[in-house]
């Protein structure tokens, strides 16, 4: 790692904290973009913003243990952190923090939060303990960093309304910006997890964007249970569909009539050659 020569590659919270402070002292604001590595054009988009509004951009990169419920899942979970980091170094990133899971959560006690219905449906519900673990690595970092602003992506829209609420809970002094879903030429969503798929599913899988864009397009015409319905026989064609709901992006209730929300959104996880994949868009017009 000796030849990134413009940006720092830090492991311990105490470095990363130590460092933070001397820019602090400085009066320099900071930005955070966290990750969990295998980095696309979705992340990058992320950090040049974070460079933009900020005098020194964070990008950590720690797969986080606690928010995979399958062990399989983590274990199969992309490593290309020589090519994140490179990445990262073109970007102008400041610094790295890539710290080893042990000692990121030494003396670190376990929290136990009511997310309310943000922590019983779709998300929480097919992936007991997610949410739990996204909220205690996202603490930690906030706690070590303590950023101006933090950068997240609109693809997990339920995991972005997770941290906002994180963020509130904790009364942390820190803007929580979510940024638009980066997608394929195809309107795949970009994922970490599509580096799994072959050829022929990446063409399969942008079904799933026309499916949700379908949905956009017709709320004039069919009331939202008859979408659904649509939505999930169209992708079973060709994918295993989990669940594809249709709920109010604020409370996440699910909407049975169009006269119960401003904000409706499609949310859609299918399984295509073994991989999970989510997405989400906004039904307004």
């Amino acid at each position: 790692m000796d030849q990134y020569k413009l940006m720092e590659i830090l492991k311990t919270k105490g470095k990363v904290k130590a460092v933070v402070q001397s820019w602090k002292s400085k009066g320099y604001t900071i930005g955070l973009v966290p990750t969990m590595g295998a980095l696309h054009e979705g992340h990058l988009q992320l950090v040049r913003r974070s460079l933009i509004e900020n005098d020194k951009t964070i990008c950590s990169i720690f797969v986080n243990p606690l928010q995979f419920n399958k062990k399989e899942d983590l274990d199969k979970y992309p490593d290309t952190f020589e090519q994140d980091l490179q990445f990262l170094e073109k970007e102008g990133c400041d610094i790295v923090f890539a710290p080893e899971a042990e000692a990121f959560y030494e003396g670190v006690g376990a929290n136990y939060y009511d997310f309310g219905l943000l922590g019983t449906v779709m998300e929480a519900q097919h992936r007991p303990g997610h949410f739990e673990g996204v909220a205690a690595v996202v603490k930690e970092l906030f706690l070590a960093i303590m950023p101006q602003k933090a950068y997240f992506g609109e693809k997990d829209f339920q995991q972005l309304s997770i941290i906002k609420w994180l963020r509130t809970t904790e009364q942390f002094p820190i803007e929580i910006v979510g940024c638009d879903t980066v997608r394929s030429g195809r309107g795949l969503a970009l994922s970490s997890r599509n580096l799994r798929l072959t050829e022929k599913a990446l063409l399969t899988a942008a079904e799933i964007y026309a499916t949700l864009n379908f949905c956009r397009n017709n709320v004039v015409i069919f009331d939202p249970q008859t979408l659904v319905e649509h939505a999930i026989a169209k992708l079973n064609q060709n994918c295993e569909v989990e669940y594809f709901e249709i709920v109010d992006e604020e409370t996440f209730e699910r909407v049975e009539e169009w006269e119960e929300t401003t904000c409706p959104r499609a949310f859609v996880v299918v399984h295509l050659e073994g991989v999970r994949l989510i997405d989400n868009l906004s039904l307004n017009p």
